[in-house]
């Protein structure tokens, strides 16, 4: 597969998942996550070019503070364990109050949050992605059933089929 092919499948993959767990540092050099939303699972174009993925949140949340303070590298994890999908990423963060932006990205979901696209909290976490990892079973959940089922009666590995890649984006 090339490397274009390979974005694209990591991209299609978000989109399925659209829900991350975030992680970044806090002040006391711990290791933070936190649920997020993916704004941008409609605009799969736009975020293969960029590579930005965008979350909308609160001013007042721990992240933009970590962000705003300089500790700007978060981890992205993404599952979708019916689907046998995983995806991580590593990206560089910065928060936008860009008007243009929050308009761009605001859906109906965001009005349970907020009194509107002009509440002053609002503002977006835009993630420049820098590097990511996939895996994505390939084989049916009976296949898998069997092949693991066959490795273990008779102690040879199941070889269950799965697409994994690594990318530099």
């Amino acid at each position: 597969m090339t490397d274009n092919h390979n974005r694209e499948k990591l991209w299609q993959l978000i989109k399925e998942v659209r829900y991350a767990m975030i992680s970044h540092t806090t002040e006391t050099q711990e290791l933070h996550s936190q649920p997020m939303t993916m704004l941008n699972s409609e605009k799969t174009e736009q975020m293969s070019e960029s590579h930005n993925l965008y979350f909308i949140l609160s001013d007042s949340n721990d992240l933009v503070n970590a962000v705003n303070s300089g500790r700007n590298k978060i981890g992205l994890s993404f599952a979708k364990p019916s689907d046998s999908i995983y995806v991580s990423i590593s990206a560089h963060a910065h928060i936008s109050t860009d008007a243009t932006l929050i308009d761009q990205l605001w859906n109906p979901w965001a009005e349970n949050w907020f009194e509107g696209k002009e509440d002053p909290s609002v503002c977006i976490l835009v993630a420049a992605a820098v590097s990511a990892e996939y895996w994505n079973v390939t084989d049916n959940k009976v296949t898998q059933l069997f092949k693991l089922l066959k490795g273990s009666l008779t102690g040879h590995a199941g070889g269950v089929e799965a697409d994994h890649k690594k990318l530099n984006l």
